[in-house]
C-alpha cells in the first residue's frame, strides 16, 4: 500500500494503491476469491480537481450524501475524473439511502459529518469516523463497484479513507469496518473551506 502525492497547479492528486488484502483479515473463501479475480483493480487515482471538490463538499455538509465516481481504467488502476450525484431516497446526519449508481461507476463516495465524540460507537476523533457501518457494508457488498470511499467532513483538515470491495466482502459480518492503517489520509486544510473550529470575530463598535 502506498500514497503518492503530486502537486499540480497548487492541488494534490492522490493515488491510493494496495497489493492485496490488509493483514489481519479473515481468509478468503472461494466465493470471495472469485470476486477478487473478477475485480482486478488495485489502485484508485483521484485527480486534483475531484479531490478538491469532494473535500470542499464534505466540509460544508451537515448530512450524508452519495456520489458516483466516474472516469477511466488503465490496467489495474481506476482514474476518477468526475462524479454524478444519484437521486437520494433519504438523507440524514448519520445515514443516506441513494438509488444505485449507474453502470461503469468506479467508486461510491459518501461523507460522514463530524459532530463530535460518540462513546456509544467508540468514536473519539474524526479519524474514527472514517469507517463503514453495517448498512454501508451491505450496500458495498450488494453491488459490483470496485471501491468505496468515505470523507469525514466539517473538520479542519479533510480526512479520506477507502476500501476495495473485496475487503468489504471479507469483513461483511462486522458491525463497523474501521479505516485500515495505510488506507486513509488527512489532507492539508483547503483554502476557502470552512473551518468548524474557527471562532467568529468579536463584534466591533463603530
Amino acid at each position: 500500500m502506498r500514497f503518492v502525492f503530486r502537486l499540480t497547479a497548487g492541488l494534490f492528486a492522490l493515488t491510493l494503491a494496495a497489493s492485496g488484502l490488509s493483514s489481519g483479515q479473515a481468509a478468503l473463501t472461494p466465493a470471495d476469491s472469485a470476486i477478487l479475480a473478477s475485480q482486478p483493480l488495485k489502485r484508485l487515482v483521484l485527480t486534483p480537481s475531484l479531490l478538491r471538490r469532494v473535500s470542499l463538499l464534505a466540509a460544508g455538509l451537515d448530512r450524508e450524501v452519495v456520489l458516483c465516481f466516474q472516469g477511466a481504467v488503465a490496467g489495474d488502476t481506476a482514474v476518477v475524473e468526475d462524479f454524478r450525484m444519484p437521486d437520494l431516497v433519504s438523507s440524514a446526519v448519520d445515514r443516506v439511502q441513494p438509488v444505485p449508481c449507474p453502470p461503469g461507476t468506479l467508486a461510491v463516495w459518501h461523507n460522514h459529518p463530524w459532530t463530535g465524540p460518540d462513546s456509544s460507537f467508540g468514536v473519539k476523533t474524526p479519524e474514527d469516523l472514517c469507517s463503514l457501518s453495517q448498512p454501508d457494508l451491505l450496500t458495498v457488498t450488494a453491488d459490483s463497484i470496485p471501491f468505496a470511499v468515505v470523507s469525514v467532513g466539517r473538520t479542519p483538515g479533510p480526512i479520506l479513507c477507502w476500501w476495495r470491495r473485496v475487503q468489504a466482502v471479507v469483513n461483511r459480518h462486522v458491525k463497523f469496518l474501521p479505516r485500515f492503517p495505510r488506507q486513509w489520509v488527512q489532507l492539508p486544510t483547503l483554502a476557502g473551506a470552512p473551518d468548524p473550529t474557527a471562532k467568529p470575530p468579536a463584534p466591533s463598535v463603530p
